[in-house]
């Protein structure tokens, strides 16, 4: 031991040194792999065959040990082995650990060996696209995001409507004191005009006191109200709990007992009682039909009840007259009173806030029954997050959207309306530029380099507005202004515009040109690999060329037609006439006229057709060509007047002769009784009117006389005969007629019938007179129509 180490650091040391040997004395030692050891007998020994079954025999060895199962079909012999050292190769291995030992027989046998690799999972993108759901449940998502949106809006207006009611507003006006009245309504100050707007502030801040004092929340939310709801949820039981009415929101808002909603709706009636401008704000939450998963995540337990209804669906806003903007009051939630300018503390923050209240759609109701959407104030991402999200990221969508807030707005348009629009255009003009790429795509004011069209360019001189870094500071991209861009199109899309190419002008930009619609638009069998595009400072207007001034000849193209794209491709002293008939009138006048292209229809293979829209005349023989167009469509009213009237003639001639042979048959072979029972009136009568020229059966009723003031009889059987039965004793229906007369009845059967069969042949002699009679009315009918059985 050196000399100069001190006994402290000597202890030190050989505690060290002693402690490290004993963890390696302690150290399981590492299973070597084992060797067969082989018997020195002077007989050789066969040989074990060794089968190994894999179903992979090429994957790898995994770190965790495979199941070995040895079967050995002869158990003679006894084991013999010894542990080897082994080379140092195998020392740090774990391949062999954990493996059972080869055995060695002194009989001949067999040793199969089966390896059973483990079979792993697929993860990652195909189980995220499982969860995925279909297009059909994609566009039932989008219908049902817009009937719930429309439902919303349509409340709110129904419960600004309420807001309004002469008596709510009668009452809470007594709780504003003349004091406090005053401050609502401050006067204006020349000097300093924000001493009016501090003011203002004042009194709004008391007012929320005042009602804070009136109104008690006592009461949760009994579910979700007008927060948003997951895709499962809206498919759980309808909650078909009270409807809430006038008279009912009327009593709670006076009374001072309710959620937060009914809190803050009650605040704007308290304000509009003293005669200030103030409008109900409600941000709309529907289920986010952007939503494209089928099962989405479980709640965390970070979503408690605070957290998810921190923000509020409904809040106020009063009309500043000296700033000319608008200040955003929440008297129940967060108790704040705000300008908003660059950002809101109303805008929904967190995960937690943003599962339940994503603000998307917030409409402002005021006291004269507007509706207008502001998400713009309160949005601070508006164009690059909050746009994503809203039915209006399409063109169909924002229609929709659009004709809903008109139906809802039922007022004229005031000063106030473009103050606020000045206000959201600046904004968007404040707005920054997004900092990833999911943001800057499709942004309506930033585009990125690698975005811009091909039929886009670059003014000249353009600079970029910024720059994006992407993975990871390793690439960084240009962001430039969407008003930079400048497009382009072929002298083909131009023209198709009404307009030519200048004089001299330069190409901005040559591109590939799409093989296939060229060919079939311009009818040329060669291919033309290059196309010429133009911007629109390189284009001037067509002018066609006027049309003769004696006989208007019209100037064509090579097919005779004239291409009228828009309406500035007429010329001067021509006009369109847009009429199915019009061609036919031109001619039928023999004027001048060229038929009108006034498009293009592509169909399939490439093929185009030119779409007709009218003909092109001068502007002197207009009146005639219209005229003749009146009388060829009066001319094609009357002949389709004439078709109908015809048809109808032909379909009574079929009616007529229906009924004539009908009553031929019946007059020959006489009427057929129909089996069955009747299903209408009709069937009834005709029942009825056959039973006279057929027998009565055995039993029933007798006919008599008078059917009316005489009650039904009934017929006595042969069976009533031989039974000889008392009236008295027999059940059923009371005779009416007398004993004498049944026994008559019953001995003059035979004659009876015999005298029905001699009445019916006298009533078909009869009916064949009439029948004769009725035919020769039918023919002189018939002939009076012009027609006859020859035309039939």
């Amino acid at each position: 031991m050196d000399n100069n180490l001190s006994p402290e650091h000597f202890q030190l040391i050989r505690k060290v040194l002693r402690e490290t040997s004993r963890k390696e004395q302690d150290r399981p030692l590492k299973r070597k792999r084992r060797k067969v050891h082989e018997n020195s007998t002077k007989d050789p020994e066969p040989k074990v065959t060794i089968s190994i079954d894999s179903s992979d025999s090429d994957s790898r060895v995994e770190d965790k040990p495979e199941v070995v199962d040895l079967q050995s079909a002869s158990d003679a012999g006894k084991e013999e082995t010894y542990e080897d050292e082994g080379s140092e190769d195998y020392d740090d291995s774990d391949e062999f650990e954990d493996v059972t030992e080869p055995v060695t027989f002194d009989a001949a046998g067999v040793l199969s060996v089966t390896i059973a690799p483990k079979q792993e999972t697929k993860k990652g993108s195909g189980a995220k696209a499982r969860n995925i759901c279909s297009n059909e449940e994609r566009q039932r998502r989008r219908y049902y995001h817009m009937a719930y949106l429309l439902c919303l809006m349509v409340h709110g207006a129904i419960v600004n409507d309420w807001i309004n009611n002469s008596k709510l507003l009668r009452k809470l006006s007594k709780l504003i004191d003349e004091n406090l009245f005053n401050l609502l309504h401050p006067e204006k100050d020349d000097q300093m005009p924000l001493r009016s707007t501090r003011k203002l502030l004042d009194g709004l801040k008391k007012c929320m006191e005042l009602w804070q004092k009136h109104w008690k929340v006592k009461k949760r939310y009994s579910g979700l109200e007008y927060y948003m709801r997951s895709w499962q949820e809206t498919d759980g039981p309808i909650d078909l709990k009270k409807t809430l009415t006038e008279n009912e929101f009327v009593r709670r808002v006076l009374k001072g007992h309710g959620n937060c909603d009914l809190a803050t709706q009650g605040f704007v009636a308290l304000l509009r009682s003293c005669n200030v401008n103030a409008r109900l704000v409600m941000s709309c939450q529907p289920p986010d039909f952007t939503n494209l998963k089928e099962q989405e995540s479980p709640t965390s337990r970070a979503d408690t009840y605070s957290n998810s209804f921190k923000y509020p669906i409904f809040w106020c806003e009063v009309w500043d007259k000296f700033t000319k903007k608008w200040i955003t009051i929440d008297p129940t939630n967060l108790k704040t009173i705000e300008q908003v300018r660059n950002g809101s503390k109303l805008e929904p923050r967190g995960v937690s806030a943003c599962r339940r209240n994503m603000m998307r759609y917030v409409i402002g109701l005021d006291r004269k029954n507007g509706c207008k959407d502001i998400t713009r104030r309160y949005a601070s991402w508006f164009n690059s997050k909050c746009r994503k999200r809203r039915i209006t990221n399409s063109a169909p969508g924002s229609e929709w959207y659009d004709k809903v807030i008109c139906a809802l707005h039922r007022r004229k348009r005031t000063r106030i309306d473009d103050y606020e629009e000045e206000y959201f255009n600046q904004r968007d003009e404040d707005e920054g530029m997004p900092d990833n790429l999911q943001d800057l795509k499709n942004h309506p004011k930033f585009v990125l380099e690698k975005d811009i069209r091909i039929n886009q360019v670059l003014k000249p001189n353009s600079k970029e507005c910024g720059y994006l870094n992407v993975n990871h500071g390793r690439q960084v991209l240009k962001v430039f202004d969407r008003k930079d861009l400048i497009d382009l199109k072929s002298a083909k899309q131009w023209y198709m515009e009404g307009r030519i190419l200048k004089v001299g002008s330069r190409v901005r930009k040559t591109i590939k040109k799409s093989k296939g619609r060229m060919r079939s638009m311009t009818g040329i069998d060669g291919e033309v690999e290059e196309e010429r595009l133009y911007s629109i400072d390189d284009t001037e207007l067509y002018h066609a060329p006027l049309a003769s001034s004696p006989d208007g000849k019209i100037e064509k193209n090579a097919y005779g037609n004239i291409e009228v794209f828009v309406p500035s491709m007429i010329p001067a002293n021509c006009c369109l006439i847009e009429s199915p008939n019009a061609i036919k009138a031109a001619k039928f006048l023999e004027v001048e006229y060229a038929r009108a292209v006034c498009g293009f229809k592509f169909e399939r293979g490439n093929s185009s057709k030119p779409i007709i829209g009218g003909v092109v005349v001068a502007k002197w023989f207009v009146e005639a060509v219209v005229s003749a167009i009146d009388g060829i469509e009066y001319s094609l009213e009357v002949d389709e007047r004439q078709k109908q009237e015809l048809k109808a003639l032909e379909d009574w001639n079929v009616l007529l002769l229906k009924i004539r042979i009908k009553s031929n048959l019946n007059a020959t072979y006489g009427q057929i009784q129909e089996h069955g029972t009747a299903t209408n009136k009709d069937d009834i009568n005709d029942s009825s009117a056959d039973d006279s020229d057929f027998e009565a059966p055995a039993g029933g009723f007798l006919p008599v006389p008078n059917a009316d003031t005489e009650a039904a009889q009934p017929t006595m059987t042969d069976s009533d005969e031989h039974e000889k039965l008392e009236p008295q004793e027999e059940g059923g229906f009371v005779v009416a007629a007398s004993e004498s007369k049944l026994t008559s009845v019953k001995h003059d059967r035979t004659e009876g019938t015999c005298a029905a069969k001699s009445q019916k042949s006298l009533d078909l002699d009869e009916k064949s007179e009439a029948d004769e009679e009725t035919d020769g009315s039918y023919e002189q009918f018939m002939e009076e129509l012009d027609f006859s059985d020859q035309d039939s």
